[in-house]
C-alpha cells in the first residue's frame, strides 16, 4: 500500500513537470557527434563571451574576504541572485558592506530564492532572514516564495531559483556554487561545505548576466527595472572564450543541450565532481554512448552526513557503477574530517569545463533556473583536474557489490523520489 502511495506521487510529479525533457541528451543537434562542439554550444542557447584567467576560490574564507572587497569597491550598481540567502554571525560583515553600499546610493538589487526561511541544512540553526536588508535601501525580492498560491498550484514549488551571481559595476562577474548562509560562507569549523566560486574580470559575462537578472526581476516583482540603468563596460576581449549557459526566464538557454553537446563531443574522458547526481534514463544513455565510443567516464562523489540525503543516494548510487562508469566515493562527517563537497564540476578532454550552479541530474536539467559557463581552456582545465586529483585523496572506488550493500542496508525508495524532484 505504502508503495502504491508512492507511485501516485511520482506519477503526479511526472505529470506536473511533463512540460520539461532531458531528450536533448538523446535525439536532435545536441546529441549528434559529427557537429562541432562550439557550434552545438551556441545552438543549445550558450552564448559567447570572453575573458581573462579568473580567480578560482576553494576556501569559502578567502572568497568571503573577496566578496566584501567588490561590494565595498562597487561605484555604480551591485546585483545579485542566491538561491539559499540568510545572515548569520559569520556573514555580518558582508552583509554590513551590502547594506552600506546601498545606505549610501549606489543600487543594489537582490534576489533570493523562497525556499530560503525554510533552509534545511546546518544553516537553520543560525541562519536570519536577509529582510532587514531593506531598511538600509537594498531592493531585495524572493523568487517564488511559498504561499497559499502555490499549495493551490503545487507543480510551482517545483521551479526554483537555484543560480549563484554577483555582478558588481559591470565590469566584475562572480559565478559557482555557493550560497550565501552559514554551510556555505559563515561556518568557521565542519560544517563549512567544501565548494567553489569564480570571479571575472569580464565586462561581456558581466552584460550577460545583467541580461538575464533583468528578466527574471521584472517577471518576479511589482517593481519594475530598466536594463537601460545597469551600465555596461567597454574591454578588449579576453584570451579565453567561455560559452554562458542561463537557464531560466527571458533565455532560451538549455543545460540538457549543454551536457549533452559537451557528452557527445567527447574523445577521451569525462571528469564529474556530480553533486546530488539523479541521472534519469537519457543522461545514462548519453554517457554510456560516450563511454561506448572509449571515453573514459568518471565520478567523484560526496555522501551528504544528513540521514535522509544518504538514503537517496544510496539508493542510486549502484546504477552509476552498473553503467561502467568509474565512481569513486567518499563519506563526509566529523568521523572523517570531511565538510560535505558541494561544488559542481565537469571537465571533457581536458579542454572543457563547466562550473557554475548546475548539477548533473535530473532536477537540473528540467526544474530550476541555472547558471553554467563552459570554460574552453587548457589551462583552467588542468588546473581544474589538479584540484580534483587532491579531492580523490579522500575517496576510494566504489564497486558494484558495495553498491548494493549501501543500498540494501541504507537505500531509501521515498527519499530518492523526493531528492529526484526537490534535491
Amino acid at each position: 500500500m505504502r508503495k502504491s502511495v508512492l507511485g501516485i506521487i511520482l506519477l503526479l510529479c511526472m505529470a506536473l513537470t511533463s512540460c520539461s525533457s532531458t531528450k536533448p541528451f538523446v535525439e536532435g543537434f545536441a546529441a549528434d557527434p559529427c557537429l562541432p562542439l562550439e557550434d552545438k554550444l551556441v545552438m543549445g542557447g550558450g552564448i559567447k563571451v570572453s575573458f581573462d584567467y579568473p580567480e578560482m576560490y576553494f576556501d569559502a574564507s578567502l572568497f568571503l574576504d573577496r566578496y566584501i572587497e567588490l561590494i565595498e569597491g562597487a561605484e555604480d550598481y551591485v546585483i545579485i541572485t542566491t538561491f539559499l540567502g540568510s545572515s548569520c554571525e559569520g556573514l555580518e560583515e558582508l552583509y554590513d558592506a551590502i547594506a552600506g553600499k546601498a545606505a549610501s546610493g549606489v543600487p543594489v538589487y537582490m534576489i533570493i530564492d523562497g525556499v530560503s526561511s525554510y533552509d534545511m541544512t546546518a544553516s537553520a540553526s543560525f541562519m536570519t532572514p536577509l529582510y532587514f536588508l531593506r531598511e538600509s535601501g537594498v531592493h531585495l525580492i524572493e523568487y517564488n516564495p511559498l504561499s497559499i498560491f502555490n499549495v493551490v498550484n503545487p507543480s510551482t514549488l517545483l521551479v526554483r531559483e537555484h543560480r549563484k551571481l554577483v555582478v558588481v559595476d559591470g565590469q566584475w562577474a562572480v559565478l559557482g556554487g555557493m550560497n550565501m548562509n552559514y554551510i556555505s560562507m559563515g561556518a568557521d569549523n565542519i560544517d563549512l561545505q567544501r565548494d567553489s566560486m569564480y570571479v571575472f574580470n569580464s565586462p561581456s559575462l558581466a552584460s550577460c548576466l545583467v541580461d538575464e537578472f533583468v528578466s527574471i526581476w521584472n517577471e518576479s516583482s511589482v517593481e519594475k527595472i530598466d536594463r537601460d540603468d545597469f551600465e555596461d563596460k567597454t574591454a578588449e576581449e579576453g584570451e579565453i572564450t567561455g560559452y554562458l549557459f542561463n537557464q531560466g526566464p527571458g533565455g532560451h538557454a538549455d543545460m540538457a543541450s549543454m551536457y549533452s553537446s559537451l557528452f557527445s563531443s567527447a574523445r577521451e574522458e569525462i571528469v564529474m565532481l556530480p553533486y546530488l547526481a539523479f541521472l534519469d534514463d537519457n543522461m545514462y544513455e548519453s554517457l554510456k554512448a560516450a563511454r561506448n565510443r572509449g571515453v573514459e567516464v568518471t565520478m567523484y562523489l560526496p555522501i551528504d552526513s544528513r540521514e535522509y540525503v544518504q538514503g537517496a543516494l544510496f539508493y542510486d548510487y549502484h546504477n552509476l557503477v552498473e553503467a561502467g562508469f568509474n565512481v569513486y566515493i567518499e563519506y563526509a562527517g566529523e568521523e572523517t574530517g570531511l565538510s560535505l563537497l558541494h561544488q559542481k564540476l565537469a571537465v571533457v578532454d581536458g579542454r572543457y569545463t563547466v562550473i557554475g550552479s548546475s548539477n548533473i541530474n535530473y532536477r537540473s536539467m528540467t526544474l530550476s533556473h541555472e547558471i553554467a559557463l563552459v570554460v574552453d581552456s587548457e589551462e583552467f582545465a588542468a588546473a581544474s583536474l589538479d584540484q580534483v586529483e587532491d579531492i580523490k585523496k579522500n575517496m576510494a572506488p566504489l564497486d558494484e557489490e558495495t553498491a548494493l550493500r549501501l543500498k540494501e542496508e541504507k537505500g531509501s525508495w521515498p527519499m530518492y523520489l523526493f531528492s529526484y524532484f526537490g534535491g
